[in-house]
């Protein structure tokens, strides 16, 4: 998933590149824009230590706007020492181009980012799209593709890929008010409660919408073509237990804690005195990847084993109904 993503913000970076350096600066417009645009994502190297360091670290401090001014500053430094371009403006609006483009097909998606760390933690956006879009990256590599076959319409290429990618985004704006509107006829009157509409895997037409009531979460899948609810589960905390509190304790429950938007947790104790805490979140729970941890403990509430809950992201389809 990660290898497409630095592939679709390099295709973009290319474009922007194709529209505004390329013609001027030739291959260095290119390479300085591309190298921008996938800059954020080269704390990928964390995966080297394990998910744990990647989990903790991907869309921390690289994609903040601190972060992003100081990757802007590096990389132009190195296109000014190691290229004949020595005008500074050039070289930042170049690189700067790139970087903006990465935040912006960022914030799309429902991971969010931090853009005020590490001042503020708070993540924001848009849930318009999953990391990975088949549209959005068809577009992108239909311009690219169609700008290199026909260099002297490259512009034209671009122009059209970025209207194709735009319209599509402005359709899941309409897509999304419609889930959230079958929910809330769905829900009845209005009492206050939180709602979310996320994408759901790679679909158009399927959303997840969670509801917030104070100590539990309903999750819709919704299918905004056939205009109804496919699925409805109810996901709730269980009993409070000195043991949850110890299990905070562990670094995997404080990173997940840290990037989960919808957590839960359950206790199970078992013959043997000792206890289970799982830590789930609604919205990865229903799609996969890193959704959740497991800390077990003994019976002083000490840690014995963590470990992160992984899955493949298969969507689970059934008829609408309450669990």
């Amino acid at each position: 998933m990660h290898k497409v993503d630095l592939v679709s913000h390099g295709l973009l970076g290319s474009m922007i590149a194709g529209l505004s350096f390329g013609k001027k600066y030739r291959l260095l417009g290119y390479v300085a824009t591309i190298v921008g645009s996938v800059a954020h994502d080269f704390d990928i190297i964390t995966f080297l230590k394990g998910p744990k360091a990647f989990y903790k670290y991907h869309r921390e401090i690289t994609h903040s706007l601190l972060g992003t001014v100081v990757l802007g500053l590096l990389i132009s430094i190195g296109v000014r020492l190691f290229t004949p371009v020595h005008d500074w403006a050039t070289v930042l609006a170049m690189v700067g181009a790139g970087l903006l483009s990465h935040l912006a097909m960022d914030i799309l998606t429902p991971w969010g980012l931090p853009l005020f760390y590490p001042f503020k933690s708070k993540k924001y956006s848009l849930d318009l799209i999953w990391f990975f879009d088949p549209v959005v990256i068809s577009g992108l590599v239909a311009g690219v593709y169609l700008g290199y076959q026909v260099p002297e319409n490259s512009a034209f290429s671009y122009l059209a890929s970025f209207a194709v990618v735009i319209s599509y985004l402005a359709y899941r704006v309409r897509q999304k008010r419609k889930a959230r509107k079958i929910v809330l006829e769905e829900l009845g009157p209005d009492k206050g409660a939180a709602v979310f509409v996320l994408p759901s895997a790679v679909s158009p037409f399927l959303w997840d919408v969670i509801v917030k009531e104070r100590n539990r979460y309903i999750h819709f899948c919704v299918d905004t073509r056939r205009k109804e609810i496919l699925s409805k589960e109810e996901f709730c905390s269980g009993a409070f237990h000195r043991c949850v509190k110890s299990s905070r304790d562990s670094d995997y429950v404080d990173i997940f804690l840290k990037r989960s938007r919808f957590p839960f947790y359950n206790v199970t104790r078992k013959a043997d005195q000792t206890y289970t805490v799982e830590w789930s979140d609604v919205h990865l729970a229903n799609l996969g990847g890193v959704h959740g941890v497991v800390v077990q403990l003994d019976g002083n509430g000490e840690i014995i084993e963590e470990k992160l809950q992984i899955k493949k992201p298969v969507r689970r389809k059934k008829k609408s109904g309450a669990v």
